[in-house]
């Protein structure tokens, strides 16, 4: 399993779900109107609940992987591993995986609780963008000023300080 690349969740090792380090993120997808070529990619890191939300203009999986990778390449994510669902666009998100030199977990099917981070925060991104919205119609401008509303919102469970807070705590 060591040179393994992607893995199922219950492989994930204990320690990432202790959250004591920035690095382990989910990515997860945000669809609109039924039958909609656009959709949103949403990466959280684990530990901060720092956001990030990416447009995406189809949901092919080498699109995906590609897109994925350039923007943590250029917005220097750090990554240490990452976890998704089965669906589709992620399906050679092990490819990226392999480029950036981290692990790969994949969730069970219909388990999204394996991603709560994820699944808690697209919750709060669906207060700018209701479900039945159309993708098309949203710009990556517009996912930049909702990825810094959410990162500025403070949270309860790291003291009432917000995600920028908790990432520069950890710099």
């Amino acid at each position: 399993m060591k040179n393994k690349t992607v893995l199922p969740i219950r492989l994930r090792p204990k320690y990432i779900e202790k959250r004591n380090e920035i690095g382990h993120l989910e990515i997860d997808s945000i669809v609109g109107l039924r039958n909609e070529r656009a959709s949103i990619i949403s990466i959280v890191d684990r530990f901060t609940r720092y956001l990030w939300l990416i447009k995406a203009e189809y949901k092919q999986e080498y699109y995906a992987a590609n897109l994925i990778y350039k923007y943590i390449v250029d917005n220097n994510i750090t990554v240490k591993s990452i976890t998704t669902e089965n669906r589709l666009e992620f399906n050679v998100l092990g490819i990226t995986a392999k480029k950036l030199g981290v692990k790969l977990y994949k969730c069970d099917p219909y388990c999204s609780f394996q991603r709560g981070t994820n699944e808690r925060t697209n919750a709060l991104v669906r207060r700018f963008i209701p479900k039945d919205s159309s993708m098309k119609t949203i710009s990556q401008i517009y996912l930049d000023d909702i990825c810094f509303q959410i990162n500025s919102m403070p949270r309860k469970m790291f003291n009432y300080k917000c995600a920028y807070d908790k990432e520069n705590e950890y710099k």
